[in-house]
């Protein structure tokens, strides 16, 4: 069993490819990944063809268990990641979770039943690399503590065997027995809905009826109060309509300090969009990328700000997002 700390992760989408040539593909991938030119690795797959892939230096691990007396060319030994063997969120809930494991922490982000980044750390993180980490991993809203590390103890199997098994298409031909069945409860189901939903707009309007009741028997100096709040709300909305009014950064000096803040040269930009004037989408093509030192490096910049990523999980193409720093005022010193 290969220890965490020994693997790195990435993600591999291999779902147009057949079944006997993905593992080809996350090779390719695991290759043009790696910082050694001997990787081996191992694949929890998902139903849809994506992977959540660790990938470790085969000549490392030889050393390693040559160390210890063992035969590490032995045809009956087989390597596999720790990490296929320690669970603490079964993937039902969308997140980021810390685990302790024998050796180090584990942190994982999970979105929709999928495993999006799993990181290693020798010790429970910083509060500064658990927020790069949350920022990396889209998460919005920086977390003010680091959660209490989960004990995650080693399985006797693989957790990826039982809960990202695709499901078996071999008794489909018995579904037709039970359609009638299945329609009757979809009714019943639909009734539920609507049942639930008509009681809760019934106890909206009568919760707006009492709550306009109960403000009609205010006194004078509470409604001053609320008068005033209303006042103050409409200032604060009318001094952000100004706000947006000052100058933004031109679309080429934002492209340069893009252009700037990306690492190395062996990159290249797919995509750039504005979808709003304060916020710009940049799609690049950056193998290896480290999506907490993008995090780190752009938040560093005074053009950017509340900036997040999505590693896309093909052809190392990474998705930055950023707000854009309101031009200073001119006529400030």
């Amino acid at each position: 069993m290969v220890a965490r700390e020994l693997c790195l992760f990435t993600r591999v989408d291999a779902s147009k490819a057949s079944s006997r040539d993905r593992r080809h593909l996350v090779e390719l991938a695991v290759k043009r990944a790696a910082p050694f030119p001997d990787p081996d690795f191992a694949v929890a797959w998902e139903a849809d063809g994506q992977g959540a892939v660790w990938y470790w230096s085969r000549s490392r691990i030889h050393e390693l268990v040559a160390a210890r007396g063992g035969s590490p060319a032995s045809p009956q030994l087989s390597y596999v990641p720790e990490a296929l063997y320690v669970l603490g969120n079964d993937g039902s809930q969308d997140g980021l979770e810390l685990l302790q494991l024998q050796d180090g922490c584990c942190g994982r982000s999970w979105r929709g039943g999928r495993l999006l980044a799993d990181r290693w750390w020798p010790q429970a993180p910083s509060l500064e690399e658990w927020q790069a980490f949350s920022r990396a991993n889209g998460v919005l809203g920086l977390p003010q503590a680091v959660p209490e590390a989960v004990p995650a103890p080693v399985r006797a199997s693989a957790w990826s065997s039982a809960s990202r098994r695709p499901p078996s298409l071999g008794n489909l031909a018995s579904f037709d027995a039970y359609l009638s069945r299945a329609a009757l409860g979809c009714a019943l189901a639909a009734g539920l809905v609507a049942s639930f939903q008509i009681g809760s707009i019934g106890r909206s309007c009568l919760d707006a009826w009492r709550a306009e009741r109960a403000a009609q028997s205010l006194d004078a100096p509470l409604k001053r109060i609320l008068a005033a709040r209303e006042a103050a709300d409409r200032n604060l909305a009318a001094i952000q309509r100004l706000l947006a009014l000052r100058p933004a950064p031109a679309s080429s000096l934002l492209l340069g300090e893009a252009t700037r803040l990306l690492p190395g040269r062996n990159w290249s930009i797919r995509r750039w969009s504005q979808p709003t004037p304060a916020r710009v989408e940049v799609t690049v093509t950056l193998p290896s990328a480290d999506p907490s030192a993008l995090v780190t490096t752009w938040e560093a910049s005074p053009l950017f700000a509340n900036v997040t990523t999505d590693v896309l999980g093909r052809n190392g193409e990474v998705t930055i997002r950023a707000d854009i720093a309101t031009a200073p005022d001119p006529a400030q010193p």
